[in-house]
């Protein structure tokens, strides 16, 4: 229940970090046809305080994943752990408690509940961020016309350049062991560099929030914040797409071809520099928002760590707006609360 409850938080904070550095994915895609476990969509809370911006609507929810697609195309792998837990691993801290997924925070980041040694206790989870491993990829060759590296590539000019991104998501976080669902929707504000923001629908009071220097996940349950300089965080690929770094420097791509996704092709993407927090990330393209180069293009990511769990991002109404406030990227916990620096 702890893993869960911190996996939850962890996801979110990893595509806060992630955002930073990595992409987002649609909500409601078919199900895949693949052999595996079915993979959940983790809903992140949404935050109660209306969005600083209001996003333009983005592209209709993509069908459910079967959840067998990430496991077959992965090779059996199931999906990644949250992103909330991840970024508090990475820390050099215990994730907190489930405040809105600090369980999926850390599977999703991959480090999270299974991965990093110990789980902490169920704080929201926290999406992973930025940059994938100690910079030490490789040179990206040129994309072959018609292939998934050419899809990614593509995906990359929407996002690469831009300083800003926003919109709602949903999130589902599975354990593969337990078999326990975590679910939560909220909202989602990215700036560059490195400044990231999840709020949780009510009645989740949790919060993952990045400055740019940095990084904190609140778990409102068990009155704890952890604090992380944004260097020392782990920022997987997952969700570089989404802070303009683009998915080709974070992944080496091929297409599942046993998904079914009425939007589009299915990237599966390995990373380039070997990571702990996760092994393979799947994106969901909206082939019509492609076209239009919008935002919206990535409409679900699905996150697979090794121990085979699996952390879902829908994402809807996706802008790139013009200015964020700067308050959305600054959090003080409530008085009472246990904080960890790393």
């Amino acid at each position: 229940m702890i893993r869960l409850r911190l996996a939850a938080l962890a996801l979110p904070v990893a595509l806060a970090t992630a955002a930073c550095d990595a992409p987002p994915a649609p909500a409601g895609a078919a199900p895949d046809a693949s052999a595996a476990t079915s993979a959940a969509s983790p809903e992140p809370p949404a935050s109660s305080a209306a969005p600083p911006v209001t996003p333009p609507a983005s592209a209709p929810a993509a069908p459910e994943d079967a959840g067998a697609l990430a496991a077959a195309d992965a090779g059996g792998a199931t999906a990644g752990r949250d992103a909330g837990a991840l970024a508090a691993n990475d820390a050099g801290q215990q994730p907190p408690k489930d405040a809105g997924g600090a369980t999926a925070a850390l599977d999703a980041g991959g480090a999270g509940a299974t991965g990093g040694g110990s789980a902490s206790t169920g704080a929201p989870a926290a999406p992973a961020t930025g940059a994938t491993g100690a910079g030490a990829t490789p040179p990206v060759p040129p994309a072959e016309a018609g292939s998934a590296e050419a899809i990614a590539a593509e995906v990359d000019t929407i996002f690469v350049g831009k300083k800003t991104y926003f919109a709602r998501f949903k999130q589902e976080h599975t354990q593969k062991i337990s078999g326990a669902v975590k679910k939560q929707s909220g909202t989602i504000s990215v700036e560059k560099p490195d400044k990231i923001s999840f709020r949780y629908d009510p009645p989740s009071q949790n919060r993952i929030v990045s400055d740019g220097v940095s990084l904190k996940v609140y778990v409102a349950e068990d009155r704890q914040m952890f604090v992380t300089p944004v260097q020392n965080s782990e920022y997987p690929g997952a969700l570089s797409f989404l802070m303009g770094h683009g998915l080709r420097p974070s992944f080496t791509f091929t297409f599942n071809e046993k998904a079914k996704f009425e939007g589009g092709p299915v990237l599966v993407g390995k990373p380039r520099a070997p990571t702990p927090h996760y092994d393979l990330v799947m994106f969901y393209i909206d082939k019509a928002l492609l076209a239009k180069k919008d935002p919206g293009v990535v409409r679900r990511v699905l996150i697979v760590d090794a121990q085979g769990n699996r952390n879902r991002f829908d994402f809807e109404n996706a802008s790139q707006p013009a200015s964020i406030e700067p308050a959305e990227f600054q959090f003080t916990a409530p008085p009472g609360t246990d904080v960890k620096q790393n």
